[in-house]
């Protein structure tokens, strides 16, 4: 039962909203813990077990590191476990999923670096504990974030819980963010993924430039729209049970820069990460040397992120070598103009997806080769005149011609620019905006549900 599935919208999403909303205050947390664990039931019993192992386990970490504080040897201890367990849970789960043994439970980076978070945070006495196991509980598994996040600190949920005022505003606003959600992952992401399998399975001898380029763009497409409409669906669910969760994905294919786009790609993600291990390490405070290494490290943990592969290491560390070259050279960076600025991020954020998009690192080569337009073919081709790979074929075209309309709404919803002209025109026609915001929102809806049926 996913968050995309008809049986989550229309049975388990209302059922739990209306029990949420009719039992007192004080249960509310417990309800929506409860609900957390029988979604995840429902998607893998494997799954719901690990999960409050972990839980259960940091939980009880998490006590001797209040109660001793920092640096004594029993706190010190207590989150180095707790560090330890999550980072080797991750691993081993991710390493296990990839041969194959089992499918990666839904949730585990989110939950475990939650969980994570808010122990360090306990060390540093920059939070106050959770009252309860089920509120921590809540806090590390609430079921609309599993799927990507956004992670959050304690103390903003806490705070949350302790002002909680219901409204229908925020309501609507959850439906509408989940729609909206809905749209990316099932209309846009489902979609330009399997036009990428299909760029994909063309046999290796007849992959063109063009394909091989359009193979790599679907994949950014296809990682963006899974990860951002998860990302939205999550801000929609929290917001229908009163709790707001902040943007994850910020239009990061209009970046002006590998650094903005770093920043602007899985925000919350990116923030952990800058807060636990950037800062730890002195940030950009030990010169020049000790900054290069610093940011290497955090872009290849980030490329980690997203799964335990060495593609996706090199990804970040291809993304790392650039940002590191506008850190150290800002000045002159930021003198280049704007146009320029995003025609070099854009092709540089293209080209690091080869890594990301590909299951090997001699296949990244083979498609980076491709691109570039440096592939030899092979003799018998090579006899009739040709001696590289030619830029386009007939199948490539088919598949642009009959995807065409797919690959428009992607480049252009990955922008703000539909957003800016919904804003103008609200602030200009604020009366007939309602009725054309209603009317959008409906064919999307019904969109959305074909799809699903």
């Amino acid at each position: 039962m996913h968050l995309y599935s008809l049986s989550f919208l229309f049975v388990l999403l209302p059922l739990s909203a209306l029990a949420y909303y009719a039992v007192g205050r004080r249960y509310k947390v417990l309800a929506l813990f409860v609900i957390s664990l029988y979604f995840m039931a429902s998607l893998s019993y494997l799954g719901l077990a690990i999960m409050l192992a972990s839980v259960i386990v940091d939980y009880l970490l998490s006590k001797p590191v209040y109660r001793y504080g920092k640096g004594h040897p029993a706190a010190k201890t207590a989150l180095f476990v707790c560090a330890a367990k999550n980072i080797l849970l991750f691993v081993a789960l991710s390493s296990v999923s990839q041969l194959e043994y089992i499918a990666m439970p839904v949730g585990v980076i989110v939950y475990c670096f939650t969980s994570l978070g808010y122990v360090a945070d306990l060390y540093n006495g920059e939070t106050q504990p959770a009252p309860n196991f089920y509120e921590f509980g809540l806090f590390c598994c609430f079921f609309g974030k599993l799927y990507v996040g956004p992670i959050i600190s304690y103390q903003n949920f806490s705070n949350q819980l302790k002002s909680f005022r219901p409204s229908m505003s925020k309501v609507s606003q959850g439906v509408v963010w989940l729609l909206h959600g809905l749209g990316k992952k099932v209309l846009l992401a489902d979609g330009v993924t399997a036009l990428c399998e299909e760029f994909r399975a063309i046999p290796t001898a007849d992959k063109t430039v063009l394909s091989v380029w359009m193979l790599v763009v679907c994949a950014v497409f296809s990682a963006y729209y899974t990860l951002s409409g998860f990302s939205d669906m999550a801000r929609g669910v929290g917001a229908i049970f009163g709790l707001d969760l902040p943007e994850n994905f910020h239009y990061p294919l209009q970046a002006q820069s590998v650094t903005d786009f770093f920043s602007r790609f899985n925000i919350s993600a990116n923030r952990f990460v800058r807060k636990y291990i950037y800062q730890a390490l002195g940030a950009e405070d030990n010169g020049p040397l000790s900054t290069t290494l610093n940011i290497m490290l955090i872009t290849m943990l980030m490329g980690l992120w997203y799964g335990i592969r060495l593609n996706l290491l090199v990804w970040g560390s291809f993304l790392g070598v650039f940002i590191v070259l506008e850190t150290l050279f800002e000045e002159g960076f930021q003198k280049i103009p704007l146009f320029f600025r995003y025609v070099y991020t854009f092709t540089m954020v293209i080209l690091s997806f080869v890594w990301y998009s590909s299951f090997s690192l001699s296949q990244a080569g083979f498609y980076l080769q491709t691109m570039l337009g440096l592939r030899t073919v092979p003799l018998l081709q090579a006899l009739s005149g040709a001696a590289y790979a030619p830029f386009v074929n007939e199948h490539c075209l088919y598949l642009l011609g009959s995807n065409w309309l797919l690959l428009a709404a992607c480049a252009l919803f990955c922008t703000s620019g539909v957003t800016s002209l919904g804003h103008r025109f609200q602030r200009r026609f604020a009366k007939t905006s309602v009725a054309v915001s209603l009317g959008a929102n409906l064919a999307l809806t019904g969109l959305v549900l074909t799809f699903l049926v």
